[in-house]
């Protein structure tokens, strides 16, 4: 309760800085209340309609902080340091929300540091923006490492036909479809019914799918056949 007193009375504050034309510090008041409650849209909402109002100097400094922060994400980028990228990419967003550089950089530092979670949840965005296929398959690679096959099989396949040399596409629909099987209550026996996994990709013969229950039924059928040989 006393949480949203507190983000009540920043925003309070807020408003009176925007009559005052105090921008700046109405900006820093909006980040304090989104920093307290980051689903408030009504003051992400009013902090991004305080760009219109902002002063020549304000515009050159966030166009400043648009060059450092570019710089940083680059900078750490080379060095491989993802929390950092993502970091100064999210401070790009902060002064741009809608900057391509930044989301695709946050996914693609998501993605070498394994926060395969974070690249679904900005993948939207990208799509949305217009993926390349690079992107593409880091997200289909993403939803594969989650366990979420059929949506990593879609992507892979949008890939392919894009590309259809793409291998690491290619390695996605492939391990998709087996792991997909592999984490199913699903058994693949040859005809004679010994157990075996046979991968979707091999064309193999007088293959079926059948469940353990029926499995089970087939060695029953073999054992007493091979007592009725005995």
């Amino acid at each position: 309760m006393q949480e949203e007193e507190t983000e009540n009375n920043i925003l309070i504050r807020a408003q009176k800085a925007i009559d005052e034309n105090d921008f700046i510090y109405a900006k820093f008041l909006y980040h304090e209340a989104l920093a307290i409650n980051p689903q408030d849209t009504a003051a992400r909402s009013a902090m991004y309609r305080l760009r219109d109002k902002f002063s020549i100097s304000t515009s050159i400094f966030d166009g400043i902080r648009l060059i450092f922060f570019s710089l940083k994400v680059l900078i750490h980028k080379v060095r491989k340091s993802y929390d950092k990228v993502i970091n100064a990419a999210e401070n790009l967003l902060d002064i741009n929300p809608t900057s391509a550089f930044a989301f695709k950089n946050i996914l693609h530092a998501a993605y070498g540091a394994g926060y395969y979670k974070l690249v679904i949840f900005v993948s939207q965005k990208i799509i949305e923006m217009g993926a390349e296929i690079e992107d593409l398959v880091a997200i289909a690679q993403s939803y594969l490492n989650e366990k979420i096959f059929d949506q990593a099989a879609k992507i892979a396949k949008e890939v392919t036909e894009l590309d259809p040399t793409n291998e690491d596409a290619k390695d996605i629909l492939w391990k998709s479809s087996v792991e997909k099987h592999m984490n199913s209550d699903v058994a693949l026996v040859t005809a004679d019914g010994n157990k075996r996994f046979v991968p979707p990709r091999v064309d193999a013969n007088k293959i079926f799918i059948t469940s353990h229950a029926s499995h089970n039924e087939q060695e029953e059928k073999d054992d007493r056949r091979g007592g009725g040989r005995r």
